[in-house]
């Protein structure tokens, strides 16, 4: 059976528990700290940890980017960019990258086509959910298209209308939500309750004026 890698960058309590999803789900999972300090802080880990500057293309080849199907970058914004755009360069299938500050970086990573999570956005979201409030992210732009991601607050006008329909009015498509712990494919008799998270794609004017009235 072919054993599927993945590479962690930046060791602290967020990429652990990234670390240990990984392994738990069949993955190879190797990690680079920058010091021993923080090499220390992946004991307990099932994964190898190499310890060096994570810019150096010699630390990752040799902490294997070039077999990872996954790279999670979890350093400082910079440096989490600077090794995406090498691992892309690279040929890594998926690069999924934790963002601090999303105002000055997210773009950039969208742009590059990467997997950007703002944490931020990843607590209110989770926050927003739990309160029933208002929350939306931005999940892609270009000049052409955006993808957003809303959470439905209970004050939205457009809870009980069916899915398609309210689709069709905004001209965009929202192919599924999450209710729960469920993904649902849209369909005609699919209705909007408050607290669902819906994806929104479509032509950017569209899908804004939509994310507005939506949310």
């Amino acid at each position: 059976m072919r054993v599927r890698k993945a590479l962690v960058i930046g060791i602290n309590d967020i990429s652990i528990v990234v670390a240990r999803l990984l392994v738990s789900n069949g993955y190879d999972v190797s990690m680079i700290a920058s010091n021993e300090n923080e090499a220390k802080l992946g004991r307990g880990v099932p994964a190898y940890v190499y310890i060096g500057n994570s810019r150096n293309e010699s630390i990752l080849r040799n902490a294997g980017i070039d077999e990872s199907e996954v790279v999670v970058l979890s350093m400082d914004d910079e440096s989490n960019l600077e090794v995406a755009r090498i691992a892309k360069s690279r040929g890594v299938p998926t690069i999924i990258a934790l963002v601090g500050n999303k105002e000055k970086y997210l773009d950039a990573f969208i742009e590059l086509g990467v997997y950007a999570i703002p944490i931020v956005d990843a607590v209110l979201s989770k926050i927003a959910h739990y309160l029933k409030l208002p929350f939306k992210q931005l999940l892609y732009s270009d000049d052409k298209v955006q993808a957003y991601y809303v959470v439905i607050s209970s004050e939205s006008p457009y809870i009980n209308q069916e899915v398609r329909d309210v689709a069709r009015r905004c001209g965009v498509a929202i192919p599924l939500i999450i209710r729960g712990e469920d993904v649902i494919i849209s369909d005609e008799e699919l209705r909007i309750e408050s607290g669902d998270k819906l994806f929104i794609v479509g032509a950017s004017d569209f899908v804004v004026k939509c994310v507005e009235k939506i949310y």
